[in-house]
């Protein structure tokens, strides 16, 4: 005698929440302002010296 089992089918569902932050961890963490110590804006980029060094990964 075979007994043949069967589950109920129960259909896939997709849920979403949306979650909408007033500021969020790195906003209100720090703040990035043009210019330098005296508050002026530099027009050119400074040239530094070569780096030849070698960086292992």
């Amino acid at each position: 005698m075979i007994t043949d089992i069967r589950k109920t089918y129960i259909s896939p569902r997709v849920e979403a929440t949306q979650v909408e932050l007033e500021q969020g961890i790195a906003a209100g963490s720090a703040s990035a302002l043009p210019g330098d110590n005296s508050n002026s804006v530099q027009q050119e980029w400074t040239n530094g010296p070569d780096d030849s060094r070698t960086i292992d990964w």
